[in-house]
């Protein structure tokens, strides 16, 4: 006799049905339980810079796909002093500034390392000054823009002794880089601390040069600086950004006009203009790298402090030395 009075056949139908739809639940289940278990993709390293020529390198090999399958985010800043500010906060695990910055960022904090000289400047940067200003001598008295808590108070520091001038016979007038060209345009300064493109831009428009990086030659030299607990806990991502940065180099090289082509719509220069600019920029191959993290870059280090201090632009000396590590560049394949 069947149970309930039905049909033994149809019983056993039935619960082979639901078994099978049972099952199907359970795999399901199964298949979202692992799904949401799965590890999160990674946060993308996240590199400051500020509009400066000499980082375009950069960008370049962003735009190819150069930094591998581990995600890179370029972040610019309008300014170094945002860039160092976003470093110090902990909004980014890497920093392009120049040796004078990671100087003044080591007075607040000492938790990075300097891993990669990216390029010196050869005369891209420069204080600019106007027709009223014929020579270095005749900055007394007159307004001079720079961006104070950075590389432009380094320059200026710089000229002025070669002028013979102190910090009190000018009007300084701090100045972030996205705001030196209006400024100087709208006569809001008479001269200005500034690098490529707006220099090129100024020149273009009237400005002349009093002093540029050409007359210290191996003093302004950019850094890629990388928070210390990330290199300790990811250097292969820190490997593959050094590789990105040196595929975006030998690219600019090899490919002169598709890389001019590509920076054109950063820089906002001609193409002629662009070409004399990265004249004015020496990049390092890694050969010369790691002999200038090992030897002569302490050395710049230290010159630069002298001068820092004497101009009150840090409070006191660092162990440059702790600060470099050229481990993940001396690794590199």
């Amino acid at each position: 006799m069947s149970f309930y009075g039905l049909n033994p056949d149809y019983t056993e139908a039935a619960m082979t049905a639901f078994l099978k739809r049972g099952l199907l639940a359970l795999a399901l289940f199964s298949c979202l339980l692992a799904s949401s278990c799965t590890k999160e993709p990674e946060a993308p390293l996240r590199v400051g810079t500020n509009f400066r020529a000499g980082y375009e390198p950069f960008y370049i090999a962003n735009e190819l796909d150069f930094f591998g399958d581990n995600a890179v985010r370029l972040v610019e800043y309008p300014s170094a002093t945002e860039v160092i500010r976003a470093f110090r906060s902990g909004s980014l695990e890497a920093a392009a500034i120049t040796l004078d910055e990671a100087l003044l960022l080591a007075q607040y904090k000492r938790d990075f390392r300097v891993i990669l000289v990216l390029d010196y400047s050869n005369g891209a940067d420069a204080l600019l000054a106007s027709e009223s200003v014929p020579g270095l001598s005749q900055l007394k008295g007159k307004r001079v823009g720079a961006e104070v808590s950075a590389m432009g108070a380094y320059i200026l520091a710089r000229a002025l002794d070669k002028a013979g001038l102190a910090p009190t016979d000018i009007t300084l007038v701090p100045l972030a880089v996205d705001e030196h060209e209006r400024a100087f345009l709208n006569n809001a300064t008479d001269a200005v601390v500034t690098s490529e493109p707006v220099r090129s831009n100024l020149l273009s428009k009237g400005a002349r040069i009093l002093f540029d990086s050409s007359d210290m030659p191996g003093e302004i030299i950019d850094v890629l600086v990388v928070k210390e607990s990330f290199l300790e806990k990811d250097p292969s991502r820190v490997n593959d950004l050094i590789k990105g940065w040196f595929r975006g180099v030998e690219y600019i090289s090899r490919s002169p006009d598709d890389a001019v082509r590509r920076m054109k719509a950063r820089l906002r220069l001609k193409d002629d203009e662009i070409k004399k600019t990265l004249k004015l920029i020496y990049f390092p191959p890694r050969d010369e790298n790691i002999n200038m993290l090992g030897n002569s870059l302490p050395s710049s280090a230290h010159m630069l402090e002298d001068v820092m201090l004497e101009n009150r632009l840090i409070s006191c000396r660092v162990d440059v030395s702790s600060l470099i590590e050229d481990g993940p560049l001396g690794e590199l394949e």
